[in-house]
């Protein structure tokens, strides 16, 4: 699976996601900012705290191996980019003071399609 994500790294995304395409060999690549962004929270010098999110699917196509918890990243991209390849899918977002609501909500729809 080849996948670019060079267009993303022109922009400063609060959150990315990397989910499954239309076809089979197809990932879906999407970044957005926050409405209200917040300030950050448990970084370190070494990068910004993220909320993760990871997943892989069934052959029906549903979520399993879903799993959700925080990481200090120091590139987010060359993290997903490492993720891809062995068919991992997910979200990776910035922890602010604004993020819990829009992470727990995602992992609530995805641990429902369980």
């Amino acid at each position: 699976m080849n996948v670019n994500l060079s267009e993303l790294a022109k922009q400063n995304y609060d959150t990315i996601l990397f989910l499954p395409g239309e076809k089979d060999d197809e990932v879906r690549l999407e970044g957005s900012v926050y409405k209200d962004p917040g300030q950050k929270l448990d970084g370190s010098e070494s990068g910004d705290c993220y909320h993760i999110i990871l997943f892989k699917l069934e052959e029906e196509g549903n979520p399993i191996h879903l799993d959700k918890f925080e990481a200090i990243l120091l590139a987010p991209l060359e993290y997903i980019a490492r993720l891809i390849p062995d068919n991992w899918f997910g979200v990776v977002s910035k922890k602010t003071t604004t993020s819990n609501d829009f992470i727990d909500s995602t992992f609530d729809k995805l641990k429902n399609m369980c």
